[in-house]
């Protein structure tokens, strides 16, 4: 089995530096043959880690492989070197002998991602900071170092321990600059990993910090709306005030999200929800909440606590005007 699957990852290494060409039939029928059998991998993910830490799964890209009958392009035949590096569990140092004989450099970078986010799953932290200086530089539009991206995963694990320190150890080697929207993200991670290990008031002592500010506030409470702190979360904003910011409706946003996480948890709470609706009825339009429009998203919240009271819940859709949500939100 391992030396079947050997020659498979060497046939994937052979395509992309040789435009894909003739392999497809016996990596395919590798693939076929792993889905047979037990799986034998380390069940960290494969790939670059996305949002708040999501991989795919060995699962994920079993169904996405085991019914294809031809590999074209090499981001296809890089996700297939990767998932079969993963099915017989090799570790991180030979999968960089295996790939480093890759001609593109770009499909090399994306394998270290693959290395370092399963080094930083492992707590490895150390080999995560040697392999960082193996990517390579591409010239595309202009040369870039790349080594960024491999500091944006440090950060990505800092962040979600809400380790303060050492996420601002590193940050400027993520380059802030060119990572903006990362950066924004990853920030906002931090803030809410950080309050759900230490409360508000530290929280809010975290948020002054030059590289932060009050726009964080949000993410510190989401920490607790999202556990269903509904009781907890409106003492706060009588607490602190400052927290509510009226510009971004800030109080009802996050006042929503905690009452919709403690009714789907059943967590025993006040019937606040006439009050939130004819509230998020006068949310200004203008405000948006992601791709949505923020009353839309409040309303949304309000609609899902609702569940099991099918009047409310009407209520509800017919007032979000997005529909997505409103189709999403069935009675």
């Amino acid at each position: 089995m391992r030396e079947t699957v050997t020659k498979a990852i060497n046939l994937c290494i052979d395509a992309i530096n040789n435009s894909g060409e003739g392999a497809d039939k016996q990596v395919l029928e590798t693939i076929k043959m792993i889905a047979e059998r037990p799986y034998e991998g380390a069940g960290l993910g494969i790939g670059l880690e996305g949002f708040r830490g999501f991989r795919s799964s060995h699962e994920d890209l079993l169904e996405r492989l085991v019914h294809r009958k031809t590999i074209n392009g090499n981001l296809n035949w890089s996700t297939a070197l990767l998932f079969l590096c993963d099915a017989i569990h090799i570790d991180e140092q030979n999968i960089l002998s295996l790939t480093v004989k890759l001609n593109d450099d770009i499909i090399f970078n994306h394998t270290l991602q693959h290395i370092l986010s399963n080094l930083t799953a492992k707590n490895d932290l150390q080999n995560a900071l040697k392999f960082i200086q193996y990517f390579r530089k591409t010239n595309i539009f202009e040369e870039e170092d790349n080594r960024d991206s491999g500091y944006l995963i440090l950060l990505r694990y800092f962040a979600s321990n809400g380790d303060v320190t050492n996420f601002f150890k590193y940050f400027k080697l993520a380059e802030p600059r060119k990572n903006k929207s990362e950066i924004a993200d990853l920030k906002a991670y931090l803030v809410q990993s950080f309050a759900a290990a230490n409360g508000i008031q530290d929280s809010m002592a975290l948020c002054k910090h030059k590289s932060l500010g009050a726009k964080y506030h949000i993410n510190a409470l989401q920490a607790f709306a999202m556990r269903g702190k509904y009781t907890e979360v409106k003492a706060l904003f009588k607490k602190f005030p400052d927290l509510k910011q009226p510009e971004n409706e800030t109080e009802i946003d996050i006042l929503s999200l905690a009452y919709c996480e403690a009714k789907k948890n059943k967590i025993d709470v006040a019937d606040d929800f006439e009050s939130l609706f004819e509230r998020a009825l006068q949310i200004d339009r203008k405000i948006s909440s992601g791709a949505a429009k923020l009353q839309d998203s409040v309303l949304f919240n309000l609609g899902l606590a609702a569940y099991g009271n099918k009047e409310r819940l009407l209520r509800c859709r017919k007032a979000i005007k997005n529909s997505s949500l409103k189709k999403e939100l069935n009675a």
